[in-house]
Parts: structure tokens; sequence; C-alpha cells
């Protein structure tokens, strides 16, 4: 029995794509969140999130009022958590001199070997962003990666398998997605990764969306940034399950937010919208409330 879900903002509510000889059912997960459980391995699967930031006092503060996540710091790691459950990691860096980078969220995939998959990313043309460490408070091994365009992501490996598939809670994140200039350059970079499976799915600004699949599951997605957007950077863009897009927003407001993207008709019905913290770290917020259908 397999979950029939929805797909991210602009993708279509539960469809069903025909890829590589199979049907893919594209659904809507609680894709980064971490949960010991004794679990099996499951490669491609966004397991954990961190945050990069240069204020953490801020950004604690911020994501604290607005999603009521609490923390605990070791060694000046800080884990989030959502309903006593860990979330994510935040960790400082602080802003270098003369540049236009800015706090950034990424996400971590899971993979069975990190070393093995490091080799694979350093030929695939990927960059080595912080080496090979232990994730504090976690028993697993992590490496953090810069793709051929620029984007952070971490490949990781937790000893006590990964969590099933199921829906986000309220505050926990619920999809993400790559926002990229070439997206099936993108895409290759990304099979090589986690051997993906790399599936079509319509047209976004001028260009092919992909979504990239394992186990049977939609993990993430590919869309082009428009041409006309040069201030956009590529980037992996997580989103979190709200209960509300419009009264996180003007909560997120009044906690010194910025607005990127308004809810519209075209993006998930208006019901997802994308802001940015105080600290400028960007994050997409999403509503759900369709209940899984189940497929025999």
């Amino acid at each position: 029995m397999l979950k029939k879900l929805c797909t991210y903002l602009i993708l279509a509510v539960t469809t069903r794509l025909q890829a590589i000889g199979k049907t893919l059912l594209v659904v809507l997960l609680a894709t980064i969140p971490v949960v010991h459980i004794e679990a099996a391995q499951l490669t491609g699967k966004f397991v954990w999130a961190e945050l990069v930031s240069d204020n953490l006092a801020v950004a604690t503060r911020f994501y604290g009022d607005l999603f009521g996540w609490t923390f605990h710091e070791v060694d000046g790691y800080v884990t989030a958590y959502n309903q006593d459950e860990p979330v994510a990691g935040m960790f400082y860096f602080p802003h270098p001199k003369n540049a236009t980078g800015k706090p950034r969220w990424f996400g971590y995939i899971s993979v069975p070997d990190v070393r093995q998959a490091e080799q694979s990313i350093l030929a695939a043309g990927g960059k080595i962003r912080a080496p090979l460490r232990k994730l504090p408070g976690q028993e697993a091994e992590a490496v953090v990666f810069a793709d051929p365009e620029g984007s952070l992501f971490g490949v990781v490996h937790f000893a006590t398998g990964d969590p099933e598939d199921y829906l986000a809670e309220t505050g926990d994140w619920i999809w993400i997605q790559l926002l990229s200039r070439n997206v099936q350059k993108a895409g290759k970079f990304y099979q090589q990764v986690a051997n993906y499976e790399l599936v079509e799915n319509g047209h976004m600004n001028g260009s092919k969306q992909f979504l990239l699949a394992s186990e049977g599951y939609a993990r993430a997605a590919i869309s082009g940034i428009s041409p006309k957007r040069q201030d956009v950077a590529p980037c992996w863009m997580p989103s979190l399950r709200v209960d509300s897009v419009s009264a996180t927003i003007a909560k997120a407001l009044q906690l010194g937010a910025t607005v990127l993207v308004q809810p519209r008709p075209d993006l998930f019905a208006g019901r997802a919208a994308v802001i940015t913290d105080p600290t400028g770290a960007a994050i997409g917020i999403m509503e759900w409330d369709v209940q899984p259908e189940e497929t025999p």
C-alpha cells in the first residue's frame, strides 16, 4: 500500500507519472526531519537540514517564535526540535568580507556510504565545503558539498537507519526544490549523488522541470530560474508545513521576515509562499490539508 499525496508548489496535486517502465507515485513527504527509529536505508531521501548563519541568536529567536521550535546547543552546534523531535541543525559561519553571500538552508541526502558518495560527487564536478564529520548529537557522519552551480547540499549516513516516509507534521519539512539555471545538467549531476531516477514533470520559466525519484517516491524537484531573474542564485529551497500560509506570513513579517514569493493562484492554489528570515535565509512555507488516499 502506497500513499498518494501531492507534489510541491507548482507541481500538480496527486499526479501520476509514467517513467522508466513503472508508475512513480509523486508524493509530498516529510523529507527532512530525522526521527531515530529502526528503519531501512532510504538512499536519495532528504533526511536532515542545516542553517548556516552569521547570527544564530536572531535565527533561533525567529524560528522559535514562528514555528514553536525549541533548541539545544552543544559545542556551538544548535539542534532545533519540533514537538520534541529533531528537525534541523544550525551553525555559525562569519559573513565573508567583500562577499554577497547570505545565510542559507540546505538539505542532506541519505547515502549508504558517505566516502563512496564523496568520490562520485567529486568526479561529477562537486566541491567539498565541509569535510567528513560526525553530526553533533546524532549517530551519523556527513560531508557538505557545492554542486557545479554552487548550491550547497550534504550527504549523510545514519547508523540507525532513515525515517520511514510519512506526511509532515506542522512545523516539519514537507518538500525541497532545487532552483537551477540548467536543469538537465543539474539532474545528471544529482543522479551521480544517489542514483536517482530523473523524471520529467512539465515546464517552468522556459525549461523542463524534473523530479528526483528513489524507492518509488519523488524526493525533490528541480526547476529552472527565469533568465529575467539574475538576482536569484541557484540554491536548494526547503519548505515547512504550516497550518495557514497567510497567518504565517503575517506573523513572520512582525518578526522581521521578508516575503520573496507571495501566495498566488498558480502556486499550489495560493497555499505556498517563500520568505526570508531576518538574517536573509530563504525558506518555503506550505499548507497541506488533504488526506492521503490508499492505493492497492
